[in-house]
């Protein structure tokens, strides 16, 4: 084939005026410049389809052979990408063990029915796929005019079996809708449900090691046999903080016979950098981890996790990290904490239940920080959890930016007690055992902190929780801080000081020799 070629150019090259017939040495010069190789010239063979089976998630398919598969997310997602990244197709695997199909799918889409947050329904109906029963719904979110291609359109069908859903979502734009939706169909058309195989994945530990984080001024020094405790207290939000508070506060830290090195507050998008408590802070040799909500009123209900994928925020983001910088000492951030509750617009299911949204807000973020040289930021990544609503969709490990932008993994489970309908009492280990394990294997290498936790007082024995806390802390030795979330939310008691009894038992567990003192020095 590759001599018809050859000969093909040769009489291209006759049949321009001026031009002569190559010899070899001169086609042999050509090949070089051109990099023209005859295995080049050869078409290349199409590639095989693939025949997938994912035992985890119950089910097989025809993958087209010149897609990238990613099952790296397998029980969660399976992820299919175009050769030229202009098509995604998602496959969920969502078990009705808990939920009714109905319940799933009305809430999953409720914000896309609603036409909520500029997204727009095209589509809508029950036709079967191939006699399955189904569920069809196609829209497509505001377009972002400042990534290339953005992705704004989705085609979702839901597969509905007896005990189960599954959900395949094509997401593309309307460009590539006609080009893609053939694909789409195709795999749809081989798809087979099968029985539901679990999978026992082996965890290899890395090994423990001090962690040492050092600063022009201040050196966090966490020895790989203690854990280091903060605190998040109401003198320590922004909103009230005020000279001298440190000083008040100490008052309440020599009750409990402790100083809580590591401070942990709250900030908002709307809101300029901190400065004055974070001064403060550092001053009476403590650090901070700011947590950043992204949101840009006082109702917390703006959405605006695609305005930053967007660049809408860059300034603001920019100016944030130098501010950061100015710092010096290391300073931790928490961007978007608990994305996987529906109580934070910065949720998926805001935003067309699209997660690589939040992924691509991250990185940018994280991107701006050190376009500013602020690499004393140590950026918290933290879910709640419990996932609300805890769909496949809404995986807490589906928002995970990816190793290279994050330095700590955050837990965050509260014992809300039983002040509100709904709610129940959870002991510590019924609370951090499950999560603990399933990061350890999830996000390995990574440190690991309870970024906020605490107990009621209603339902049970705060007292009794708080020293079976403390007592199982040593069991989870790569948690390596945890914070106190030390205040009232409505009827949740939280406060150590809620009771007699509760600061009793916090300070007789702070006096453990495995609870770090003096873990910051000059």
């Amino acid at each position: 084939m590759h001599k018809y070629l050859l000969a093909g150019l040769l009489v291209l090259f006759l049949l321009i005026p001026g031009s002569t017939a190559m010899d070899a040495e001169d086609m042999d010069k050509y090949r070089e410049q051109t990099n023209m190789t005859q295995t080049e010239l050869i078409p290349a063979a199409p590639p095989q389809n693939v025949d997938y089976y994912n035992s985890l998630d119950g089910y097989n398919l025809v993958v087209p052979g010149d897609w990238v598969l990613d099952d790296s997310h397998k029980g969660v997602m399976t992820r299919l990408t175009a050769p030229d990244q202009l098509a995604v197709i998602k496959i969920y695997s969502q078990s009705l063990a808990n939920v009714s199909a109905s319940d799933y799918l009305h809430y999953s889409n409720k914000k896309v029915l609603e036409g909520q947050n500029g997204m727009v329904l095209l589509a809508h109906n029950r036709n079967p796929v191939h006699g399955i029963p189904a569920y069809r719904i196609m829209w497509q979110r505001p377009r972002l005019s400042n990534v290339p291609n953005d992705l704004n359109l989705y085609r979702e069908i839901n597969l509905l079996y007896k005990d189960r859903v599954y959900t395949l979502v094509l997401k593309t734009n309307a460009e590539n809708l006609t080009r893609y939706n053939p694909v789409f169909e195709d795999i749809l058309a081989s798809f087979q449900a099968q029985p539901v195989v679990p999978e026992y994945p082996q965890v290899e530990y890395p090994p423990l090691e001090d962690i040492q984080i050092q600063g022009p001024n201040l050196k966090l020094t966490i020895p790989k046999d203690k854990m280091m405790w903060g605190i998040f207290h109401p003198l320590f939000h922004p909103n009230v903080f005020y000279p001298r508070a440190i000083e008040a506060y100490k008052q309440y830290e020599e009750s409990l016979g402790h100083k809580f090195e590591f401070i942990m507050t709250y900030t908002e998008f709307y809101k300029p950098f901190p400065s004055q408590i974070v001064a403060d802070t550092y001053a009476d040799r403590r650090m901070m981890m700011m947590t950043w909500h992204p949101v840009i009123d006082e109702g917390l209900s703006s959405v605006i996790i695609p305005n930053i994928v967007n660049g809408e925020y860059d300034h603001y983001i920019a100016e944030w990290a130098r501010q950061v910088k100015n710092v010096e000492d290391p300073i931790f951030v928490r961007f978007a904490n608990e994305m996987n509750g529906d109580w934070d617009p910065w949720c998926a299911w805001y935003y067309s239940k699209d997660a690589d949204l939040f992924i691509q807000a991250w990185q940018r973020i994280h991107r701006i920080f050190e376009e500013q040289g602020a690499d004393n930021a140590i950026f918290v990544w933290n879910p709640h959890d419990r996932a609300f609503p805890e769909f496949k969709w809404n995986s807490a490990e589906l928002y995970y930016p990816g190793q290279d932008f994050v330095d700590w993994v955050g837990l965050t489970g509260y014992n809300n007690g039983t002040g509100f309908a709904g709610e129940t009492w959870r002991e510590f280990n019924e609370i951090y055992y499950p999560v603990y394990t399933e990061y350890l294997r999830k996000f390995p290498g990574k440190p690991l902190m309870i970024t906020e936790f605490s107990c009621s007082e209603l339902g049970g024995n705060k007292a009794n929780w708080i020293q079976q806390a403390m007592n199982s802390l040593r069991m989870y030795p790569y948690i390596r801080v945890a914070v106190w979330y030390d205040q009232t939310d409505r009827s949740r008691l939280y406060r150590i000081d809620s009771s007699p009894a509760s600061i009793e038992a916090f300070r007789q567990g702070l006096a453990s020799p495995y609870f770090l003192r003096n873990a910051i020095t000059n």
